[in-house]
């Protein structure tokens, strides 16, 4: 399939020109509906040539290989190729008398429901982004950006969900679903109500087309295509509303690991060459409870959500007392203290990113709108993995490419005395990449302590010997030990980083500081143009996931030199062990093999120190004001990152008048900070 320069780009260039955002008439008419078709077939034949091209290969592979468990691995992949070559396409379209007789359907409506009964429809909840999103595509260059969270990954609906409180499957867009014997299939019953938000259906083709988005050569997704074509050998559409997803291996949680979303073929009909440029500001029909419409986007100021009027899952058992806002906007405010100050106006509904940090939580909610009940605090403990937080070294660029200097910073980074002083202990140490998931538990690993002369010790293997005027060491060559820590430019992050510096230099090592806003930051890390960057990936139960950011694909360009860009791995970290790790994770069929898998990796980003993990904590703490209402009881679900990221609040009008009424006329109300701690007593203690 040859790429060319549509014309669209020349529209595309004039706007970045004229300042203007884009918009679908901007654009020529363009029908990818054959292209898209005429893809099914095109990528059956690309995957059992190659299919053919490993079984026409490996046996010489084999033959020429002395060491026996290399030999063994390459067996064992030569029999699975010749298992997928009996069944190798990739698309198929079958009939529904072709689904399994025998299959046991699920539909999980015996799990308990979510939120409170006592749940408001309602309101306009107002809350605040650091910095505005770069595009309002959810693939393609800049995609993955925070923003990405609100409008998709928490309010978009998939095949199924797991249970916040029991772990188990539920229904999303299928009402049902079937996990064949050899847990490599799952056959999926499309809800005949489900639609999207401009009131199309979603059906079996929809799914085929998210497939063909992330299959496509057209986005900059790496991630997305690497993903789709090695953990996914088949998708099969029975009819309009039936549909199977089959896995290379087979896998425990199943259907956990085929889950996905729709993507609708008909709004994106012109996807093609153009897709980042064309699709960059328009506004996608959702699966889910919101949708950005244009009147809810103001260039550099808001952004805003808006429910779906008659939303198709408004009444089902596992979403009626969720997502109970009408709106949702998110302004833009860049410095922290602005954003206390709109809080304390009533301007922000909720504050529960700068609750996290010591200062604002102890010292700055000391405030009469606390005092008199206006605004309420809490603190939840969750049950979460702890985020990727650290400092991601560009192993690409020396003196990093040196595993001495990384062995050295991690001794001479000291995350413990932030901890101890400027989080006041209210945060732990971060041990390892996989810490927090319950089902491998935790490895046993211990993060490097602050040590001066451990981290010298490395620093001269590293020829770093000679100590400077300024404290800072050099080696033979006259060249300092100083590198830049990329961050993003925030108050409590500055205040973190002027730590990590002022402790370095007692080991003669120089960090210097590169604070960007969120969006600048993120995409320079992400161009892998960073020496060393501070970076905390969210993590996503129930199972750690260490292909995306360590495995070698996704590292360096074919010169083996190059940072290859667009790609999580950070580190630019390239090791064949780790290579076979972060694919025995993803191939494996039990809990063991997932365990071995993970802990094998956590290992070797112990040993050969390409990320210094920071802190985290197993609660999350959040103010807002009395008008903002949780579930009495517990609060928020037990498996929950963030308050607001499971949507199980709402908003009491009534109690806004009230409270607007009582600050007029000087009443109060009883000071309210609460502790919710149900999920500790459950085992949730990390």
């Amino acid at each position: 399939m040859k790429l060319f320069v549509p014309r669209s780009l020349l529209a595309f260039s004039a706007a970045l020109l004229l300042g203007g955002a884009l918009h679908a008439a901007d654009f020529p008419p363009y029908d990818g509906t054959k292209e898209r078709e005429a893809f099914w077939s095109f990528y059956n034949k690309k995957v059992l040539a190659d299919l053919q091209g490993q079984e026409k290969d490996l046996p010489s592979l084999i033959a020429k290989e002395a060491d026996a468990a290399k030999k063994a691995e390459l067996e064992t992949q030569l029999q699975t190729v010749r298992e997928r070559l009996k069944k190798p396409e990739y698309f198929t379209f079958a009939k529904p008398e072709d689904i399994p007789a025998d299959l046991k359907w699920e539909n999980g409506m015996a799990e308990p429901e979510i939120g409170d009964p006592n749940a408001k429809k309602g309101g306009t909840m107002r809350l605040y982004i650091l910095s505005f999103p770069p595009t309002l595509r959810v693939l393609g260059e800049n995609s993955n950006s925070s923003f990405r969270g609100y409008q998709y990954d928490d309010v978009e609906m998939g095949l199924i969900n797991l249970h916040p409180e029991t772990g188990r499957v539920i229904p999303g867009i299928a009402k049902e679903w079937a996990v064949a014997p050899d847990n490599r299939t799952v056959y999926f019953r499309i809800d005949p109500d489900a639609t999207f938000s401009d009131g199309t259906p979603i059906e079996a083709d929809d799914f085929f087309n998210q497939f063909y988005m992330q299959l496509s050569e057209y986005p900059k997704n790496p991630f997305g295509n690497q993903w789709y074509s090695e953990n996914y050998a088949n998708i099969t559409r029975y009819d309009a509303r039936t549909l199977s997803i089959s896995l290379t291996e087979p896998k425990p949680l199943a259907a956990y690991y085929v889950n996905t979303s729709p993507m609708s073929r008909r709004f994106y009909a012109e996807f093609g060459p153009d897709f980042e440029q064309r699709y960059q500001w328009r506004c996608r029909p959702t699966s889910g409870p919101y949708v950005i419409r244009e009147e809810d986007i103001h260039f550099g100021r808001d952004i805003a959500l808006s429910r779906v009027k008659d939303w198709w899952a408004r009444d089902k058992k596992f979403t009626r007392y969720r997502f109970n806002v009408d709106h949702i906007v998110y302004r833009v405010v860049r410095l922290q203290e602005k954003v206390m100050e709109l809080f304390r106006q009533g301007e922000i509904d909720v504050e529960e990113l700068m609750m996290g940090i010591p200062e604002y939580w102890y010292e700055r909610m000391e405030i009469p709108e606390v005092h008199k009940g206006y605004i309420q605090k809490t603190k939840f403990y969750n049950i979460w993995p702890g985020s990727h937080a650290g400092l991601w070294l560009n192993c690409a660029m020396p003196p990093l490419n040196n595993k001495d200097v990384r062995l050295g910073l991690s001794y001479a980074t000291n995350y413990q005395k932030v901890i101890d002083f400027d989080l006041r202990g209210d945060f732990q140490r971060l041990t390892c990449f996989s810490k927090g998931f319950p089902l491998i538990g935790d490895p046993p690993i211990t993060a490097r302590p602050f040590d001066v002369e451990k981290a010298r010790e490395h620093f001269a293997k590293a020829g770093y010997t000679k100590l400077g005027n300024d404290g800072v060491l050099v080696n033979d060559k006259g060249e300092r030990l100083s590198l830049t820590i990329l961050h993003r430019k925030t108050e409590i992050v500055q205040r973190v980083m002027q730590r990590l510096k002022e402790e370095a230099l007692k080991a003669g090592l120089e960090y210097k500081l590169e604070g960007l806003e969120s969006t600048a930051y993120f995409q320079k890390a992400t161009q892998k143009k960073h020496q060393i960057a501070s970076v905390a990936f969210s993590v996503t139960p129930p199972i750690p996931d260490h292909y995306q950011a360590w495995h070698s694909k996704d590292a360096l360009m074919e010169d083996g030199k190059t940072p290859r860009p667009n790609t999580n791995n950070l580190s630019c970290f390239a090791d064949p062990r780790m290579d076979k790790f972060c694919e025995d994770e993803r191939h494996a069929t039990t809990i063991e093999e997932i365990r071995k898998a993970s802990w094998g990796a956590d290992q070797i980003i112990y040993d050969e120190a390409p990320w210094i993990p920071a802190y985290e904590q197993n609660y999350y703490r959040c103010a807002y004001w009395r008008w903002v209402k949780w579930p009495e009881k517990t609060f928020n679900v037990a498996v929950s990152e963030l308050p607001m990221s499971n949507h199980v609040h709402w908003i009491d009008e009534d109690v806004k008048r009230e409270t607007e009424a009582a600050m007029r006329s000087g009443k109060s109300f009883p000071e309210t900070d609460l502790v919710f701690d149900q999920n500790l007593k459950a085992g949730g203690a990390k």
